[in-house]
């Protein structure tokens, strides 16, 4: 080539590729786009799994339902009349995603799922641009098989659309600290309000995001000798757009009646209270700094994640040391903008977040800057690792060549290629290598997620609509998810105080906050839904029945005005029964007798049942009998319950196992109070007398009766009391 075209050559190179004529990365990059193209297919294939085999988490119903009125009205508007801001921007993806293809939970969690590739892609963008090829690469197959990118990549929730407005916002908030173009921080702006209105917690990036930037602006004009970004006339404008979003974020917040405060009113003094209410209930000082930290900690000390932290930790290290001797280059600065935004939102959570609100879970958005740094960590320690190795005279030549080669940023060097500043072909195959590493190690867990279909709302609330009858009624501790699946629900049973912000006032009643269904926290509402005329179906979640909706004696009450209709891998469905009594708290007929230092029985009470059909003839006894664990036991035991004449010949029987299948003996805790009822039949042909009932324990494996302690019985069984038979 002539030696007056070669500058212009070289700078048409530069502009065409991006890198500096020479660069072996053209020579790399068929491989590595090839990598990436299997990484983007491997978490497709993750995410569809989740998709197809794990069923919807509660929260998810709500957003489904909120898709649903979108389609219907065009807002979010629920049935009961609440604005749900909750991932507004994502309900509304939902429903463009349900106008093209049909509504339907996978269509909705398909949504996620392609934002999710999104961000991989644009944090191998991101990874590529301010480090090298191979940071890019790592960051992306960290984030792809990830499994809480996984678990929410396939979920009908918000978190991984906000990824991808908080990645683009750190991306364009960094590039424009560094090269002072304000385009660059307006387009953040942007991303950023996309953000706050996807999940407001992203409000919780401001701080450090602005301070970041400063930081990074002020360091950057050390370097090029310029003025920094916020010196100019134009950045009092830009902190007005900044603070803008903010006013729009909390405004949208408040009008989603967080905590089931009031409307908002739309006056001027209205707004301003709404904008201090939503502070008041978002913002607090930790008193408790260990159960703080505690609530975060998984998101980097979890398995999955603490090696992620561990390499971040070395990336940032690192930077730190190159900026103390004044060897700072553009990627130094990508790597303390990250970490400073990282650490800082982490220690507004801990700090400045209410206690509600402190979860790992809304750390989540900033997972693809953790694999980032994590990343960049691994290529810095493999090329310590390669020139400590090296005996090559003039390392610090090469490493420079390598640098400009890979770091992304032409006029910087950024340390080592791919992995450890290896030369030609066994860079990128470094590369791949430690990627397949990630990918094995990961597997396990990975399959132990997918593995976790969960609670089977589909096969339960299928049999409900399948077997409806004109008259009923169902009630459900998840109202949306009635809503979803049979256009309604009737009653909202709840009586954890912890679940209060479920509820909202409407026309003078209390409502939950969904659908609009009556709020039943009492035993006596709760029992005159489920004894009354109405058949009322109770679809409950075990854990939330059996564990942290109700207290024991409610639990216990509903079970005894219930029966049992099915369980679908954790889902519970009952069918009222009408005219059932609702058990007294304390047993009418005190007694103590322990069975085998396992139970005691502490008393009984015996009542005829009502509402028996006329004409059968026969008659029934209620029997409530008060257990206490006395330890963890060991079997489910069963109960018997014998009517027996003069003669001791038993004339009527009723063998059960007592709360099962949904609270079984081995589950209840030592020292509860159990209270369970059996239904003893009479034969409408029973001769006339006096008859004694009986109770007592076996195992039905054996049909061994539990000992009781100082039995007189001769049996091991209990008397409990003498029934007159007209």
């Amino acid at each position: 080539m002539p030696r007056r075209l070669r500058p212009f050559a070289t700078s048409m190179t530069k502009v065409v590729t991006g890198r500096p004529p020479g660069s072996t990365f053209s020579g790399r990059r068929p491989l590595f786009l090839i990598a990436m193209a299997g990484v983007l297919c491997l978490a497709a294939w993750l995410r569809w799994s989740y998709i197809t085999q794990v069923q919807p988490f509660p929260d998810e119903f709500v957003t489904l339902l909120a898709v649903q009125m979108i389609l219907q009205k065009g807002l979010p508007l629920l049935p009961s009349g609440l604005f749900y801001e909750h991932g507004l921007l994502f309900s509304y993806a939902g429903a463009a995603a349900s106008g093209l293809f049909g509504f339907s939970r996978e269509v909705v969690r398909a949504t996620s799922l392609c934002f999710g590739l999104l961000t991989i892609w644009l944090t191998w963008r991101m990874g590529r641009r301010w480090f090298s090829p191979g940071v890019g690469l790592l960051a992306a197959t960290a984030l792809a098989v990830a499994p809480s990118a996984i678990l929410w990549g396939g979920r009908a929730r918000m978190y991984t659309f906000l990824q991808v407005w908080v990645l683009l916002t750190v991306y364009l908030a960094l590039k424009g600290a560094t090269d002072g173009r304000p385009r660059w921080r307006w387009l953040a702006l942007g991303c950023y309000l996309g953000a706050t209105l996807t999940q407001f917690v992203s409000i919780t990036l401001l701080p450090p995001l602005i301070l970041g930037m400063i930081l990074v602006g002020w360091l950057q004009a050390r370097r090029t000798g310029n003025k920094p970004w916020f010196a100019a006339r134009h950045a009092w404008l830009e902190a007005g757009g900044w603070t803008a979003v903010v006013v729009i974020a909390l405004l949208v917040k408040r009008l989603g009646q967080p905590r089931s405060i009031a409307p908002l009113e739309a006056t001027g003094g209205g707004m301003l209270r709404g904008i201090g209410q939503v502070i008041a209930i978002y913002g607090s000082l930790s008193p408790n700094l260990v159960e703080s930290w505690q609530a975060v900690a998984p998101f980097f000390t979890a398995h999955p994640s603490i090696w992620l932290s561990m390499l971040a930790l070395v990336a940032t290290v690192w930077a730190i040391v190159r900026l103390v001797r004044n060897r700072v280059t553009l990627r130094d600065l990508a790597a303390l903008f990250l970490a400073w935004v990282l650490g800082t939102t982490a220690l507004e959570m801990i700090l400045l977040v209410a206690p509600e609100r402190r979860d790992e879970k809304y750390l989540f958005m900033l997972l693809p800057v953790l694999c980032l740094l994590a990343a960049d960590g691994i290529t810095r320690l493999a090329a310590t690792v390669h020139h400590a190795a090296s005996s090559t005279g003039d390392i610090g030549t090469q490493e420079g060549k390598h640098e400009n080669e890979t770091a992304g940023v032409d006029d910087e060097p950024a340390p080592a290629t791919a992995l450890g500043g290896v030369k030609g072909f066994l860079a990128p195959l470094s590369t791949l290598v430690a990627c397949s590493i990630i990918v094995i190690a990961s597997w396990p867990i990975n399959s132990a997620v997918l593995a976790r279909t969960g609670p089977d709302y589909d096969t339960a609330f299928d049999y409900v609509r399948d077997h409806w009858t004109d008259g009923d009624a169902v009630m459900t501790g998840t109202p949306a998810a009635a809503g979803v699946y049979l256009d309604r629900n009737d009653y909202y049973a709840m009586q954890d105080p912890g679940y209060a912000y479920r509820i909202l006032q409407k026309d003078g009643q209390q409502v939950d906050r969904w659908m609009g269904s009556p709020w039943l926290s009492t035993d006596e509402q709760i029992h005159a839904a489920l004894a009354g005329r109405q058949r009322v179906w109770l679809v409950m979640e075990r854990w939330g029945l059996t564990h942290e909706y109700f207290i024991p004696l409610t639990m216990q009450r509903m079970l005894a005005a219930t029966e049992f209709v099915r369980e679908d891998n954790g889902i519970i469905v009952l069918r009222s029964q009408a005219g059932a009594p609702l058990i007294p708290e304390d047993p009418p007929h005190a007694m103590s007798v322990n069975f085998d230092d396992q139970i005691r029985l502490w008393g009984y009470q015996i009542t005829p049942v009502e509402n028996q059909p006329a004409d059968s003839g026969q008659r029934q006894l209620a029997i409530v009998l008060y257990w206490q664990a006395l330890s963890q036991l060991p079997h489910d035991y069963s109960v018997f319950v014998h009517l027996r004449d003069a003669q001791g010949r038993t004339a009527a029987q009723s063998d059960h196992l007592p709360l099962a299948p949904v609270y079984p003996p081995t589950l209840w805790p030592a020292g509860q109070m159990i209270r369970e009822r059996s239904i003893l039949t009479i034969p409408a042909n029973l001769s006339p007398g006096a008859y004694d009932l009986w109770v007592g324990l076996y195992r039905l494996d054996t049909l061994e009766r539990l000992p009781i302690v100082d039995d007189r019985s001769g049996e091991n069984a209990v008397w409990l009391a003498q029934e007159i038979i007209h």
